[in-house]
């Protein structure tokens, strides 16, 4: 089988890595305030008259659970979107991509430093964001010269 070059699909596989990443960062950051997170439950469960005991650690994690598999899904997009500009501005050069994903991460990082408050998750957030052109560039096969997906099939030149 014959993969050939097609800068959306090396972006879903860059996306990825960005998106583990990302959602590893989701899930530290989350655990970081899961003392908060059980006390404001608590209080919010009792309030209503619920047993807190187990639900706050269902709503916890289950909380961690929707972070990380969004943080996931952003990355596989948003990777995949960045490709595809990529390959809308004819395969332009690398520090038109590192530009491109520098953008996104430093939106992302900014808007992630807000939710947890801290400059150090939201630097993180964009150095994650920045693994995405190594990773990209490594899948990447410019060389090739044939954009059709797919195998080669018998009697395809």
């Amino acid at each position: 089988m014959v993969e050939r070059s097609d800068p959306a699909r090396t972006g879903v596989n860059a996306g990825r890595v960005v998106g583990l990443l990302t959602a590893t960062l989701a899930v530290v950051s989350l655990l970081q305030t899961q003392a908060s997170f059980y006390e404001i439950a608590t209080a919010l469960l009792d309030a209503f008259g619920i047993e807190s005991s187990l639900s706050v650690s269902a709503l916890f994690w289950g909380n961690v659970a929707i972070a990380a598999s969004a943080r996931y899904v952003v990355g596989y997009v948003v990777g995949s979107l960045v490709g595809v500009v990529y390959d809308w501005l004819d395969r332009p050069s690398l520090p038109v991509l590192v530009g491109m994903v520098l953008v996104v991460g430093v939106v992302d990082g900014f808007l992630a430093g807000i939710d947890t408050r801290s400059v150090g998750i939201g630097s993180a957030y964009v150095v994650a964001w920045l693994c995405y052109v190594p990773a990209f560039v490594w899948l990447s096969d410019d060389d090739a010269n044939d954009v059709r997906s797919g195998p080669r099939r018998l009697g395809d030149s």
